[in-house]
Formats: structure tokens, sequence, C-alpha cells
């Protein structure tokens, strides 16, 4: 992925910028065919903090769509490939009112699902 032209700061992850992570880009980019419905949604992969951040153009309603935990599943799969111990993947929607929501993550090598959970209400 190229940087977009003109983006300075890159800050709404809606295409490549000068943050993307270039060698997880390539992961995706190859791994699977151009036609692949959910590597089609990915706007920008970012590496943060140690943590992967898949922006997508998926809506904020997007929460534990098919779609979603595709793409995190691959996340995982590229870290673990990369021999990080402790895997961390966002999916992220796209930019809006909220930002880039989390549609799907693995919070560490405990959570044993991409799906994002949301505590019980008292």
């Amino acid at each position: 992925m190229a940087p977009a032209e003109g983006d300075a700061a890159g800050s709404k992850a809606d295409g490549p910028s000068r943050h993307t992570d270039q060698k997880a880009s390539a992961y995706f980019r190859t791994k699977w065919a151009k036609n692949d419905k959910a590597n089609n949604r990915i706007k920008d992969i970012r590496t943060i903090g140690g943590y992967l951040r898949i922006y997508t153009d998926l809506p904020e309603e997007a929460g534990n769509s098919p779609t979603a935990l595709t793409l995190c599943e691959r996340g995982l799969a590229y870290l673990k490939e990369q021999n990080v111990t402790t895997p961390v993947v966002f999916v992220q929607a796209e930019f809006g009112e909220n930002g880039n929501p989390i549609l799907a993550n693995i919070l560490g090598p405990a959570d044993a699902t991409c799906r994002v959970t949301h505590p019980d209400r008292d």
C-alpha cells in the first residue's frame, strides 16, 4: 500500500498513509486473492503500540460481522507468524462520529475469540 496523496497525518485511517505497516499490508495483499471480499474492505493496516489495527470501510454496525471476524482471525495468524507472544488485534470501522469503532478484536493470548464482548449492565 502506498501512502495516499496529500495525507499529512492519516488520522482518519481511510487509506494508506505514512503510518501503514508495510510488512502486514504485504502479508494481507499476497496471502489472499485480489478479489477476496474481506480483504477488499481493508483501508489501512497499522501497528501502533504493539497492537495490529486493521482499518476498514465497514460501518459501525458491523460489529462481530463475518467480515470483521475473518479479518481479525487473519490478523491473529499474521502475528503468530511473526512470533508475537502477546497478540492484540483490532478490526475497526470506517471513520465516523465515534472515530474508528472496534468491530472485532483479540486482546492477548487468553482471548479465545475475535468476538467483541460487552460487560453485563447492572
